[in-house]
């Protein structure tokens, strides 16, 4: 369950310097419980958030998820840590679109997509993604996302209004790589984004009988 928290804040985690926006809050909440908070930061390829779990149910485990994303030209680096019941980090730099290295620690959390060979091109990062999502002012163009260990396509699927709101139906699926949590390793999930006055005001993932929520502040 936890890996699937962390994939959602992939879904929802530049020049030589980064270029900040305001930085936003969001609940993480499963049905009427707060399981904790992410913060984000950035714009475009210029990106970082921090996924905080302290009072997670049913065995979940609590820990942090922190991702960043930085670049010089057409160069972009990515780093991710977990830490809590597991700890993981990843590097990934991608030139011109492409992915030319992978690393992580430890070695026996590499999949079959984490040689950089592997990676088809125009892949983006978690915290881009999210940026995306985040920082977009109603549905979102298809996305392609690349954590280190699958890649992900994310589409619209259909969209309505509801009052005030735009209501974004989505999918997500892993395309390429493992799905997600051993021994189930689910591969597909619905997604929803709820956009009001512009601004990313929800964003829901269900899947194997669940529902999170990210709920802005």
């Amino acid at each position: 369950m936890r890996r699937i928290l962390s994939a959602f804040a992939l879904l929802l985690a530049l020049n030589a310097g980064p270029v900040w926006a305001d930085p936003q809050t969001y609940v993480v909440a499963l049905g009427g419980r707060q399981l904790g908070t992410l913060q984000f930061n950035g714009q475009s390829r210029n990106a970082a958030f921090l996924l905080s779990l302290d009072n997670a149910p049913f065995g979940i485990k609590n820990g942090s998820f922190k991702a960043a994303t930085q670049s010089s030209g057409t160069a972009v680096s990515y780093l991710g840590s977990n830490r809590g019941s597991e700890t993981r980090d990843i590097a990934i730099d991608r030139a011109g679109g492409q992915v030319t290295s992978v690393k992580i620690t430890p070695a026996s959390e590499m999949t079959e997509m984490s040689k950089a060979g592997a990676v088809p091109a125009g892949v983006l990062f978690p915290p881009e993604v999210f940026a995306a999502l985040a920082t977009g002012k109603s549905c979102p163009a298809p996305l392609s996302l690349y954590d280190g260990r699958r890649v992900v396509q994310i589409a619209t699927q259909s969209s309505r209004e509801e009052g005030a709101s735009v209501v974004c139906d989505m999918s997500y699926r892993v395309v390429m790589g493992p799905g997600y949590v051993s021994p189930f390793y689910l591969k597909s999930f619905g997604m929803s984004l709820v956009y009001t006055a512009g601004t990313l005001a929800k964003a829901s993932l269900s899947g194997g009988g669940f529902k999170v929520h990210l709920v802005r502040q």
